[in-house]
């Protein structure tokens, strides 16, 4: 791992003595990191916001640790040896525990050595020429340490949260898997154990999200399941569904994250509810909903909880929607008018409004439609039907 630094050609290499200056630099400012490394924390915490998770403590500690070898290689004209590029490997394990995102672990790298080298030129223009010119010779030499650490740093972050992800998937897919089906979990193992595990209350509220497994690739899962949500988030693919389970979160959130990523992104949206039996019937909410669900919408069972129950069963209507379907599909004016009339309380004129058309032609709509299907919406029996049978899915 010790590289040595060459020349460039024809250059006359530095002795022992002509180096010695920065040598001195360089021991000299290893002594003054105490004052010097908080200015470096303080410019890393700025530019890169997600570091406030990280012990501002112990990143000092680290970082003061890291130059003390930059020093040193400098010093020396080597580049990390492979203990240093352990030490690096440890820290990126390190900072994967605590959450922070990979590209601020190694834009920090790229933060810190920039204002550490900063400090180096700052110095040696305090003392001479030749000092700043040594110094640059060797930039070539102080790049391979940002590369040999950040590197390190992100092949061990990358290592533990692969691993870390690994168990929490287990998990995840054996609670999912024991409220769905009630199926016994390993044995020593309950479900109020795997919630724990899982940082669930058991007897907290629970709120399912469905989606189609289709549009989940296990990146967009595993940023999903990584980020730093104000509750507890778990989520998982069974069969052709991902299923999101959350705690003090609101659906909305995990909703939009989503759909930042890929907005053709459909959920059904189950009911709060208490307990495990509630996270349970929550998910089975969720499922009800979905199919309800055009790319890019989000179907809450609390909104839509009559069609959700009747879709699962549509086909024994069959008989009796398609006529209608049909007429709807041959005169979707006269669809859309009965939909937003049940929208504007049932009002010729307010409908009207909306639709940019006179109160006549709402009403001749109505009729129309009435004449069409032999549902007059302006009773219940004949709302209810329609409604049914424009809103269901396609059989």
């Amino acid at each position: 791992m010790v590289e040595s630094v060459t020349e460039g050609a024809g250059a006359q290499p530095d002795t022992p003595a002509t180096w010695q200056p920065v040598v001195e630099l360089c021991e000299s400012l290893a002594a003054e990191l105490p004052t010097v490394i908080p200015d470096i924390v303080d410019r890393i915490r700025f530019e890169i916001p997600s570091y406030q998770i990280v012990d501002r403590d112990q990143q000092e500690r680290d970082v003061t640790r890291h130059y003390q070898g930059l020093l040193t290689g400098v010093a020396a004209r080597r580049s990390p040896t492979r203990e240093e590029v352990d030490a690096a490997h440890a820290l990126g394990a390190e900072r994967a525990a605590t959450g922070l995102p990979l590209h601020a672990l190694v834009e920090a790298y790229h933060v810190g050595y920039r204002e550490m080298w900063n400090v180096l030129l700052a110095r040696a223009q305090s003392h001479d020429t030749r000092v700043v010119a040594q110094l640059v010779s060797i930039v070539g030499m102080v790049w391979t340490w940002v590369q040999h650490s950040s590197s390190a740093a992100a092949e061990a972050y990358g290592v533990a949260v692969r691993a870390a992800d690994a168990t929490l998937l287990r998990l995840t897919h054996q609670f999912l898997d024991g409220l769905a089906t009630a199926a016994p979990a390993p044995a020593g193992v309950d479900l109020e154990q795997l919630a724990a595990a899982l940082t669930f209350d058991p007897a907290g509220e629970f709120q399912a999200l469905c989606s189609p497994a289709e549009a989940w690739t296990d990146e967009r899962m595993m940023d999903l399941r990584h980020r730093r949500w104000p509750g507890t988030l778990r989520c998982a693919t069974r069969g052709n569904l991902m299923i999101a389970l959350v705690q003090d979160i609101s659906p909305q959130a995990v909703v939009e994250a989503a759909q930042r990523q890929n907005p053709d992104a459909s959920f059904g949206v189950g009911l709060l509810r208490t307990g495990l039996p509630g996270a349970a019937m929550s998910m089975a909410d969720a499922r009800a909903a979905l199919p309800l669900t055009d790319p890019g919408q989000v179907k809450s069972f609390a909104d839509h909880w009559l069609l959700a129950t009747l879709a699962p069963t549509a086909q024994r209507f069959a008989v009796l929607l398609e006529p209608r379907r049909e007429a709807a599909r041959q005169h979707p004016d006269l669809a859309e008018t009965v939909l937003r009339f049940a929208e504007n309380g049932f009002s010729l004129s307010a409908t009207a409004r909306v639709l940019h058309v006179h109160p006549n032609t709402v009403k001749y709509r109505l009729q129309r439609w009435q004449q069409l299907t032999d549902w007059d919406v302006r009773t219940w029996q004949g709302l209810s039907s329609t409604i049914i049978a424009l809103g269901l899915p396609t059989l």
